[in-house]
């Protein structure tokens, strides 16, 4: 998943006394090709080659609904009392038995202020600004089309966590006509970050995390959840069925769920954690540990979590439709 990426010196970090080795591949692209790569390795064949995968909370559901997960080994994660209680809600699989979130995540706004007061007169509130045609050629749309036509039902004052048929391809339409009126200059995955540092994009529908190391680097550049709302979304720790190494995934969940484990990941990957005791051990570490603890990107307060969706699903034929329709505007890859 988007929120998953890691490195070897931060793998032995997060597995120092844990005596389990992992090895990590980086091919989990995203929700469309990623995915069907991860099926063709991993599901109906002798030997998966993952015994854990990261799909986006959606894609997980597929999952389990069509019995290409395990149950996780819970006798082997006692941690997974940690995981916060509003990741256990969700009806496509109640309790977290076959699935653990690995982190959270906003797709809200990234603009560039220089730019975009130069061509709006105005600092970026709200999705209906991604459609003036001040910034015509300017805006990057997100490559998930759930969140890309969650945040256009937002702005046509729709909720994408009740989604209807109607409600979603009024949405996708009008994306469609954006960007066949040349509105949208790129529709983006993580590239939205380099497009907008170099100033071809003024603005782009943005993962929260994402945004956190472009900052890094161009710390002028803004994220807002804006005023119609952002599409909240998790990725998410499933183990397919049939993986060989059921003991070991679970011993990695784990270790993944000890919070001191769980805020290295949240120093790395800049995300929200669903990992309960994080924020409280970022506050008592103090320094850069406690502004993280502070970060509203991380941890929302309630007026922004009360303007936070997700999607909530449509029939899979229906949602088959969007995703062919959607992908037709994307840039082959």
């Amino acid at each position: 998943g988007r929120s998953s990426a890691a490195s070897d010196v931060y793998k032995r970090q997060l597995l120092a006394g844990q005596d389990l080795e992992v090895d990590y591949a980086a091919d989990y692209t995203d929700n469309i090709d990623g995915f069907q790569l991860i099926l063709d390795r991993a599901v109906g064949v002798d030997t998966p080659a993952y015994d854990i995968v990261v799909p986006t909370n959606w894609r997980a559901a597929q999952m389990i609904a069509n019995g290409w997960a395990e149950p996780i080994p819970i006798e082997v994660i006692p941690n997974h009392a940690n995981i916060d209680p509003a990741f256990l809600t969700n009806a496509w699989d109640r309790g977290c038995r076959y699935q653990m979130p690995w982190q959270a995540g906003i797709t809200g706004i990234a603009y560039d202020p220089a730019l975009t007061d130069d061509l709006l007169g105005a600092p970026i509130t709200s999705i209906a600004q991604l459609f003036d045609p001040a910034l015509a050629g300017r805006v990057g749309f997100i490559g998930e089309m759930r969140e890309a036509v969650g945040l256009a039902m937002l702005a046509n004052g729709d909720d994408p966590s009740r989604p209807t048929m109607p409600a979603a391809e009024a949405a996708l339409g009008r994306i469609i006509d954006a960007a066949g009126q040349g509105q949208v200059g790129a529709f983006t995955f993580e590239d939205f970050a380099p497009r907008l540092a170099s100033g071809e994009l003024a603005a782009a529908m943005a993962w929260s995390g994402d945004v956190a190391l472009l900052q890094a680097e161009r710390p002028d550049i803004e994220f807002v959840v804006p005023d119609e709302g952002a599409i909240q979304w998790f990725d998410t720790m499933v183990i397919p069925s049939g993986a060989p190494n059921l003991a070991a995934a679970g011993r990695f969940m784990d270790a993944v769920y000890n919070p001191e484990n769980a805020a290295r990941i949240t120093r790395w990957v800049g995300y929200i954690s669903p990992v309960i005791g994080v924020k409280d051990f970022l506050e008592d570490q103090g320094g850069t540990d406690a502004a993280l603890a502070a970060n509203p990107r991380l941890y929302p307060d309630a007026a922004t979590r009360a303007r936070l969706f997700t999607w909530g699903g449509l029939d899979q034929a229906d949602e088959d439709v969007l995703d062919a329709e959607y992908a037709a505007l994307l840039p082959e890859s």
